[in-house]
């Protein structure tokens, strides 16, 4: 497999439209680890595409950051990913102002 750099990546996504980017960057290096769940299915929080599935049993990963859960296991998991994980996906946090709101 072929390991690309941020600027390879950035280069190769120049010129399309926000989501095929987002879709092109999961197919290149893979599904970030910033995820989103719902009734037991995960989603990439970068492309949305499905990457897991609760509901027949256990789905994890060590290094999961699930976007608006601001606990002590997502901070110490966020300190952990690399540009693969952040790059065009969503900031999982909230600011304080918004969580004030």
């Amino acid at each position: 497999m072929t390991e690309f750099t941020q600027q390879e990546v950035d280069s190769r996504i120049q010129g399309l439209d926000p989501d095929a980017a987002k879709r092109v960057v999961c197919a290149l290096i893979g599904h970030s680890n910033i995820q989103s769940q719902w009734i037991g299915y995960w989603y990439c929080g970068r492309c949305g595409d499905q990457v897991g599935d609760s509901l027949g049993g256990a789905y994890s990963s060590a290094e999961i950051v699930l976007i608006g859960h601001n606990c002590a296991t997502c901070q110490k998991n966020f300190s952990k990913l690399t540009w693969k994980d952040t790059f065009l996906a969503p900031a999982p946090f909230k600011a304080e102002s918004e969580s004030a709101a």
